[in-house]
C-alpha cells in the first residue's frame, strides 16, 4: 500500500489528533466575549478558558452537544429569526463588531453562508428525535449549535494563509480532518 504523503493518516485513530487544540492554529481577533461567558454560565457550558470565549474556540464537537448554549448565543446576538439563521443580522453582527478586520468578518459571514443550508436542517431534525434528548441533560432546539458546529468547521478550514499556525499538529489535524471528514465530529 503506498500514501501519497510522507504522513500516513488513519482515519480509525482520531485519537492521534488533539481536537482541544484546533482554535489555535487558526489566528483570530476575537477574545473574551461577555455574551459567550454569560451563556457558559446560564447553560453549564464549558468553554476553552476565560480567554478562548470566542464562537471558533470551541469545538465542534463541544457546539453540537451544546444545544442549549447554541441557542443562548445565537438568541442573545439576534442572529435568529422565525427559528432560522437570519443572515442580514449574521452580515450586520460581523461587519460593525470587526470593522478593523474585514477579512475575518468575510471569513466568518462566508462560513454562515455556507452553514445554513439544507444539510444543517436535517440534521436538527435527527437531533430533535427523542433519544438524543434522553442522553442530553440540558436539550434545547439543535438547529443553533448545529450551525455553529459547522461554522467552526468552515472556518478551520478554509483558514487565510496568513491566519494559519504552521506547527505540524495544526497541519497534521488538518490532513487529517480533510483525509477522515467523518472521524471526527468536530471538523
Amino acid at each position: 500500500m503506498q500514501f501519497a504523503s510522507a504522513l500516513k493518516i488513519d482515519c480509525e485513530n482520531p485519537e492521534a489528533i488533539n481536537e482541544e487544540h484546533i482554535h489555535y492554529c487558526c489566528k483570530h481577533p476575537e477574545g473574551h466575549n461577555d455574551i459567550v461567558e454569560s451563556c457558559a454560565k446560564e447553560t453549564e457550558f464549558m468553554l476553552p478558558n476565560h480567554n478562548e470565549e470566542a464562537l471558533v474556540d470551541i469545538t465542534a464537537d463541544r457546539a453540537i452537544r451544546g444545544t442549549c448554549f447554541g441557542k443562548c448565543v445565537f438568541g442573545k446576538l439576534n442572529l435568529m429569526k422565525d427559528n432560522n439563521l437570519d443572515m442580514l443580522a449574521v452580515k450586520k453582527y460581523f461587519n460593525d463588531k470587526f470593522v478593523d478586520d474585514p477579512e475575518y468578518a468575510k471569513e466568518m459571514i462566508n462560513a454562515f453562508d455556507h452553514c445554513h443550508g439544507k444539510s444543517e436542517e436535517n440534521t436538527s431534525k435527527f437531533l430533535s428525535k427523542p433519544l438524543f434528548k434522553q442522553m442530553s441533560q440540558h436539550f434545547c432546539e439543535p438547529k443553533p449549535s448545529v450551525v455553529l458546529a459547522c461554522v467552526i468547521r468552515q472556518f478551520f478550514h478554509n483558514c487565510p494563509a496568513d491566519r494559519w499556525s504552521k506547527t505540524k499538529e495544526c497541519e497534521d489535524t488538518l490532513a487529517f480532518s480533510k483525509k477522515c471528514q467523518d472521524s471526527l465530529a468536530t471538523l
